[in-house]
């Protein structure tokens, strides 16, 4: 299994850290261990002191030699720079020395690998007790020292648990579950109710399904709308050669036909229906040139004039005569023609609509004016948005397809 997986980047790390606790651990009981080892060494020599000085024993080999055997320890008697008994002949001047030289104060001293106490007696003599030092070893096969790495060992093994079930399980249960983000069923994610940083990322991994979601549905209503979109483009492209044949034939009876007149009327109310379809199912790049701004608001009211008389509504164009500007044509006339029925509804009992272009620098300003009731907050909040329309019948295009060009 590669090394690589998230189980070994963190045992690694903790069986080193476990190693090095361990042997850290083992040096310091080792340590105290010898320490309290001392401390009863130098307490023995303390009470078989005061032991000689109260029963006022003799300081001789004799002696030296029953102590030795009852206590388990090289005992002598220091006087006057000799050892009763003689030391071990073996060992080297420095270390005889060093033994001469132990001051008297009931302190345990290393002296060449031998542990020494020397105590000073009320007949002058010191008491001294030696014994070899505690190897290392012997003080690792103290039952506190195993007591110690077992407790060790059982924390390490409980974290290293709690570790794996609160941290490698979870994500586990997360990359199992990665397959799923593209089905449409429910996720049943519980890491998403933690409020550590695996429930942020089992709450990211939610968002992001439902994201992804959200953008496949609203592919699939792209894809509907463009064939929509190239349904209404084919229709309105059939739709517009009869209805131009329809309003041709309509102006050739002369507007003193009110039938002709109507006919006409509503035929041009189709073909700017059908205009705007077409605008919307396939937008074509603007073909902008010089024209008169002036001459084109005249005749976006002359088309209109039964409309406006049907309708009661006195128009007025406010605007420089020969005001040459640089736009679409077709596409400037649709907003001005989208804009002038919108007012016409707003005054379903009649009213004025005035028309102004205001010159400023490299700019010109037009504004159309009503006096109807004005949008209400709600349609306010929803100017020029898509098919959304507070008129009886209205299909929330006019405005949407004016604000766009």
């Amino acid at each position: 299994m590669p090394l690589t997986r998230l189980h070994w980047r963190i045992g690694l790390p903790f069986a080193a850290f476990v190693l090095a606790g361990s042997i850290a651990l083992l040096l310091w009981m080792a340590w105290l261990v010898a320490h309290e080892e001392r401390g009863q060494f130098e307490i023995l020599a303390r009470t078989n002191a005061e032991f000689i000085n109260n029963v006022r024993l003799p300081s001789s080999e004799r002696m030296a030699r029953q102590l030795s055997e009852v206590l388990g320890v090289h005992v002598t008697f220091r006087n006057t720079g000799e050892f009763i008994p003689a030391l071990n002949p073996r060992l080297s001047p420095e270390t005889w020395q060093a033994f001469l030289q132990t001051p008297a104060d009931g302190n345990c001293r290393v002296i060449s690998s031998w542990e020494t106490v020397a105590i000073a007696l009320h007949s002058g003599d010191d008491l001294m007790l030696a014994r070899p030092q505690l190897p290392f070893l012997q003080s690792l096969k103290h039952w506190r020292t195993a007591a110690a790495l077992g407790i060790f060992w059982s924390s390490a093994l409980l974290v290293a648990w709690l570790v794996g079930r609160g941290l490698v399980l979870p994500l586990r249960h997360l990359a199992a579950k990665l397959p799923d983000i593209e089905k449409p069923e429910p996720l049943d994610l519980p890491e998403a109710l933690r409020a550590d940083e695996i429930g942020d990322v089992a709450r990211a991994f939610i968002r992001t399904r439902e994201a992804l979601q959200n953008e496949r549905e609203q592919r699939v209503n792209a894809e509907r709308l463009a064939v929509l979109g190239r349904m209404t483009a084919a229709l309105a492209h059939e739709i517009q050669n009869p209805v131009a044949a329809i309003k041709m034939h309509a102006q050739l009876w002369g507007t003193e036909n009110t039938s002709a007149v109507t006919i006409a009327s509503e035929a041009g109310r189709i073909e700017s229906l059908v205009n705007q379809w077409m605008f919307l199912s396939k937008p074509e790049p603007p073909a902008v040139s010089e024209m008169d701004l002036h001459q084109l608001l005249l005749a976006t009211l002359a088309a209109h004039r039964p409309q406006l008389d049907h309708a009661q509504v006195k128009a007025e164009l406010h605007a420089d005569e020969s005001l040459i500007i640089k736009g679409d044509h077709r596409r400037l006339q649709q907003v001005f023609s989208n804009l002038l029925i919108n007012a016409l509804q707003a005054m379903p009992k009649g009213g004025q609509l005035t028309v102004k272009a205001l010159r400023h620098e490299n700019t010109v300003e037009i504004t159309f004016t009503d006096s109807g009731k004005g949008f209400s907050n709600t349609a306010l909040a929803h100017f020029a948005e898509f098919f959304y329309s507070e008129k009886e019948g209205g299909m929330g295009i006019g405005l949407s397809v004016a604000s766009e060009i």
